[in-house]
């Protein structure tokens, strides 16, 4: 919403060397006076900044996990289920190479454990 993270962090908008170089009115017409106030006043105004970039944040993260859960399909697995176990990079075995399956063997299941988590 027009805030960047550089200016939520050092509570000041940038400016470029090519900025401070050229003679612009951005640079020529500074009020040193003037500018001391604006630099309190948006100092007083950050922590107001912060919790609406906050907020925004928060807001996104909520429609992204109801996004994800939209996709999610919940499955139960019985006993007596056969079922496949998928290889993680940090399961996979040394020397096997790109073309190794992406699957292990198949498994039955013979007990049901604890709680299961659903999204």
């Amino acid at each position: 919403m027009g805030d960047t993270s550089f200016s939520l962090a050092y509570k000041t908008e940038t400016i470029i060397p090519v900025n401070i170089c050229m003679p612009t009115l951005c640079t020529r017409k500074i009020d040193q006076s003037q500018n001391t106030i604006q630099l309190c006043f948006a100092q007083d105004q950050l922590g107001e900044r912060r919790q609406q970039a906050q907020i925004r944040i928060t807001a996104y993260q909520q429609e992204i996990k109801v996004a994800h859960h939209k996709k999610v399909k919940p499955h139960e697995f019985r006993v007596g289920d056969l079922i496949l176990k998928r290889v993680i990079q940090s399961t996979k075995e040394k020397k096997t190479g790109k073309l190794r399956p992406n699957w292990e063997d198949p498994y039955f299941v013979v007990a049901k454990g604890g709680k299961i988590r659903t999204p």
